[in-house]
């Protein structure tokens, strides 16, 4: 099973998806726990040297970037893990370069091509946050602005896109985090008796 977290920067994603590993093992379930970008060569420089919403020509290269960092990780941990009958559970995957990517602009056909060989999640978790509430988690991390503020606006109107098509699964991460698991280990159970 490969479940992915999705969601804008603050949501929750890390925290749940760690919390989902625990229990999985606790159950006695093989967990790979990963996360995009990747600790791999491609991941590392996308972490040191990429701001989400960059301008004109280098938000094509982001795009590029994440999908061969994402080809890596599919073929060198995704796929070999599904095969070994693991449970994959990712902090970021593909929804995450169609938001990011398509909230700066980018065409999303032209994001899905870059991605095919991309293997679709058997579920695919957006924890849903306002802005407002994003802004105040980070605040006290790192400085951020209007400017930034506008951008994640259009990266979650794009996440709420993804749900309405069928893409993804949408959990109100709003409310208080036991809450939050509880309606994702149900989420997850459902989806483990049919695969």
């Amino acid at each position: 099973m490969f479940i992915t977290f999705e969601g804008i920067d603050g949501s929750g994603k890390s925290t749940h998806a760690k919390m989902l590993c625990e229990e999985l093992r606790r159950r006695g379930l093989e967990v790979v726990e990963t996360k995009e970008p990747t600790p791999g060569r491609i991941g590392s420089f996308i972490r040191e040297n990429i701001e989400h919403g960059s301008k004109e020509r280098w938000m094509e290269v982001e795009a590029l970037l994440f999908a061969a960092d994402r080809f890596e990780h599919v073929k060198g941990l995704v796929e070999p893990s599904l095969k070994e009958g693991k449970i994959v559970v990712s902090d970021r995957y593909i929804h995450s370069s169609l938001a990011y990517q398509g909230g700066g602009g980018l065409e999303l056909d032209w994001i899905n091509t870059l991605n095919r060989f991309a293997p679709m999640p058997d579920l695919a978790i957006l924890l849903d946050v306002n802005v407002e509430t994003v802004f105040k988690r980070i605040s006290g991390r790192r400085k951020t602005n209007f400017e930034e503020r506008f951008y994640l606006e259009k990266v979650r109107e794009l996440y709420l896109k993804f749900v309405e098509e069928g893409g993804l699964v949408k959990i109100d991460a709003e409310r208080p985090l036991k809450e939050v698991h509880t309606e994702i280990l149900l989420k997850v159970e459902k989806v483990l008796k049919t695969v």
